[in-house]
């Protein structure tokens, strides 16, 4: 079975769970509110603190829906099934977090889009204008949603129940993915800078996962 085929059968399973719903309609309805409790955030235009809380929340939830999902299907004796077929093990994990990391983006998307309207609404800024300048608040999200999606596949792999795998998610890749933002928060780097780190170590948990993966035993 190819990687396309695997992320299409993924996809179909991810984008109707409970939790996707969730985040569908969830982020976005948590942009319209703060917008409506608060307005100014000392200066912080919506559109970027949005961006930063999905991230930090929708990361959170995206990699217990991963864990969770790797976890069941391992003791479902799901892989099992793989295994006696002519499929690369690499690609179950690639195909899950390419699916999840689609699902949770979009959702993620539809709540920064609605944040930048409704700052050029209450600011009078030009629409056009505020979306161009959308570009370091679609990094972060695509940053941080990265990491915690991959480190939620690494940690599926590793963790041995879901109490120890959302342990680990909350303790784990969540204060990770907060290490890669503090550079720009405190001024000392660039927005760039997260992109490439977040990139660099996405890959490393992935290349991890897909490595343990290989040498586990089902």
């Amino acid at each position: 079975m190819s990687l396309r085929l695997l992320f299409l059968d993924e996809l179909n399973g991810f984008y109707r769970s409970k939790v996707m719903v969730a985040l569908w309609i969830g982020l976005p309805v948590m942009a319209l509110l703060l917008y409506l409790i608060v307005p100014d955030i000392e200066g912080m235009p919506i559109t970027t603190f949005t961006a930063l809380l999905v991230s930090s929340i929708g990361g959170l939830l995206t990699s217990v829906l991963i864990v969770v999902n790797i976890l069941n299907e391992k003791e479902k004796k799901v892989y099992d099934l793989f295994m006696v077929r002519p499929i690369n093990r690499g690609n179950l994990l690639l195909a899950k977090f390419s699916a999840v990391y689609l699902c949770v983006m979009i959702a993620s998307l539809v709540a920064i889009f609605l944040a930048a309207f409704l700052d050029a609404a209450t600011k009078g800024h030009d629409i056009g204008s505020m979306l161009g300048s959308l570009d370091e608040s679609l990094i972060l999200t695509a940053s941080l949603m990265a990491i915690n999606c991959s480190a939620g596949v690494l940690i599926g792999v590793f963790a041995g129940s879901v109490l120890v795998g959302v342990l680990l998610v909350i303790f784990g890749s969540n204060q990770l993915s907060s290490l890669v933002v503090l550079p720009m928060i405190t001024d000392v780097g660039e927005m760039w800078m997260t992109g490439l780190a977040s990139i660099a170590i996405s890959v490393v948990l992935l290349a991890g996962a897909v490595l343990v993966f290989n040498r586990k035993e089902f």
